[in-house]
């Protein structure tokens, strides 16, 4: 396995999920209700084109599944689970999951426009070319998690421990983080204007010249020509 730093990662150490072909194609809303009355995980299972809104429950866990070009709205779960599982030019805007956890699962050319993870578990999770403008992770711990070509704009991340973290080609425009320190993480590739970030969180983090002025502010530092 490639050396790696405890904040710096490179995408081949991300496991990818493991899924086994082929696939039973189910529909997502009548899965979901038998899931929950037979008290059954879902498992090994590709949705396309569906929508399930208004879900909820104690919990429910997805294992070996691809949603594919499907849309999540008003999910309401104590707990739910994504374990080796793709998501596929999904839209899950405004969806808001709390005590999830992601362990081996690609985000690909999602929506998380305003969707908010709390207290969640994210563990070898790559976002690849997804637009999360406002998009909230706030007490949650990752591991090996990689955000690439990315929108973030305006997005929040409060009380988040990294591990193994990377952001590549990323747009964090007026993103705020508070209590994530960001130490070691190469952000040169990234947009970072207008960054709201406290200078503790910043310490350490990896910038080009150009986006180290922006910070000087922040350290109370007055540059003189």
């Amino acid at each position: 396995m490639p050396a790696t730093h405890e904040r710096g990662l490179l995408k081949e150490t991300i496991q990818a999920p493991a899924i086994d072909e082929p696939l039973q194609d189910q529909s997502l809303p009548d899965t979901i209700k038998t899931a929950q009355r037979q008290h059954l995980d879902i498992d090994c299972t590709h949705f396309i084109s569906d929508e399930a809104s208004g879900c909820e429950g104690n919990a429910l866990e997805f294992s070996r599944c691809v949603f594919e070009r499907c849309t999540f709205s008003n999910w309401d779960w104590k707990r739910i689970s994504f374990v080796d599982c793709l998501f596929d030019h999904c839209d899950l805007s405004s969806l808001r999951l709390e005590n999830v956890t992601c362990q081996r699962v690609r985000f690909v050319s999602c929506r998380l426009t305003g969707a908010e993870f709390l207290k969640a578990a994210l563990m070898n999770v790559q976002f690849e070319c997804c637009t999360a403008d406002y998009f909230a992770l706030s007490e949650s711990k990752t591991n090996r998690i990689a955000w690439v070509d990315c929108r973030l704009r305006e997005s929040l991340w409060q009380d988040v421990k990294l591990k193994f973290a990377s952001f590549e080609r990323c747009d964090l425009t007026s993103a705020q983080i508070r209590y994530m320190p960001m130490e070691g993480l190469n952000m040169t590739t990234c947009t970072l204007d207008s960054l709201q970030i406290d200078p503790l969180d910043l310490r350490g983090m990896q910038v080009t010249a150009s986006q180290g002025l922006m910070f000087c502010s922040l350290l109370g530092l007055t540059i003189v020509d």
